[in-house]
C-alpha cells in the first residue's frame, strides 16, 4: 500500500478518505519520499514537445505520434511503465473484441493504450499516471530517464542532446 501523507504540527497525516485497515496499535513502516519539483516535470513535458516536433518521417505516422502527449504515453508503455490486463477469451474472436472494448475503456481512462490479441488471449497495456498523486519523485525520475532515452532513439539524437535543447 501506498498513501501521500502530510507533516503538520508534528503529525504525519494520510491524504486518504479510505484509512488502511490497520489494528489499534499496530507499527507500520513510514517510507519519506519527498515530492519532485516543479522544474524537473516541466522540463519533461518540454523536451517531450520538442522531440514530437521533430520526429522523422519514418515515426511521424504512427498513431502515437499523433500528439507530444500521445508520444510520452506510449513512451511510458513501451519502456515498461504501465499496467495491463490479460484476459484469456479462449477464441480469437471474442478476444479481439474484448481487446477492442478494454483499449477504448482505458483510452478514455488513460488517454492512452495499446492492445493484442495472441492466441485467443486480450492483452491491454495503459500507461502509469506521472500525476504527482500517481507517481513519486524517484519512479518519475526513473520513468523520466527511461523514456528520454526512448524517444532519443526515435529521433536519432543523444538523450543529453534532447535535454539540453529544452533546457
Amino acid at each position: 500500500m501506498q498513501y501521500r501523507a502530510r507533516y503538520f504540527a508534528g503529525t504525519l497525516r494520510l491524504e486518504t478518505n479510505t484509512l488502511p485497515q490497520l489494528a489499534e496499535g499496530e507499527p507500520v513502516t513510514v517510507e519519506i519520499e519527498r515530492g519532485r519539483s516543479d522544474a524537473t516535470h516541466r522540463h519533461q513535458f518540454a523536451w517531450v514537445n520538442d522531440a514530437w516536433a521533430t520526429l522523422p518521417e519514418t515515426v511521424a505516422w504512427e498513431p502515437w505520434a499523433q500528439t507530444p502527449e500521445m508520444l510520452r504515453k506510449h513512451a511510458l508503455i513501451m519502456t515498461g511503465f504501465y499496467q495491463q490486463e490479460v484476459i484469456d477469451c479462449g477464441d480469437g474472436k471474442v478476444a479481439k473484441d474484448v481487446a477492442t472494448k478494454l483499449k477504448a475503456a482505458h483510452s478514455k481512462g488513460h488517454g492512452y493504450a495499446l492492445a493484442i490479441v495472441r492466441d485467443g488471449v486480450a492483452v491491454v497495456r495503459y500507461p502509469e499516471s506521472q500525476s504527482r498523486k500517481a507517481m513519486g519523485a524517484k519512479r518519475f525520475q526513473e520513468s523520466k530517464t527511461a523514456i528520454l532515452e526512448w524517444i532519443a532513439a526515435q529521433i536519432g539524437v543523444e538523450p543529453r542532446q534532447l535535454m539540453r535543447n529544452a533546457s
